[in-house]
């Protein structure tokens, strides 16, 4: 939800190691990229707090064209406006699992997969669907 981005945010910005990396440098290339899609791009209400959340890791933000670089060494996440780039669906199994690097996300996180499958936002792809 709109008003819920600025603590989205910080909870991202805190997924990043203490030098500003994710914590799997092993996965290299643009389909890895640190990226964060929100409706109006820097134009969102919510784009300062996303600003400060960035910021107050040594991270910086940059506009997406589509089609951008890895972000890895950077110290950088892209912004994408959702109107013009919106949600790719790709292997549920990708987009939802656990990262392997860190601690559990948690059952609430793991849900929301199938959440989004009774909801009709995700559909089956042929690839492992399930978490």
């Amino acid at each position: 939800p709109q008003g819920q981005i600025g603590t989205f945010a910080k909870e991202y910005f805190d997924l990043f190691t203490a030098n500003g990396e994710r914590v799997d440098p092993m996965d290299r290339g643009g389909e890895y990229r640190s990226l964060l899609g929100l409706p109006g791009g820097s134009k969102n209400a919510a784009y300062p707090a996303v600003e400060a959340a960035a910021t107050a890791k040594g991270m910086t933000l940059e506009l997406g064209q589509g089609n951008d670089g890895d972000t890895l060494g950077l110290k950088k996440v892209w912004v994408y406006d959702t109107a013009k780039f919106p949600f790719y669906q790709a292997e549920v199994y990708h987009q939802f699992h656990d990262d392997f690097q860190s601690k559990a996300y948690g059952k609430k996180y793991n849900q929301l997969a199938d959440q989004a499958f009774d909801e009709g936002r995700l559909k089956v792809t042929g690839c492992p669907d399930r978490v």
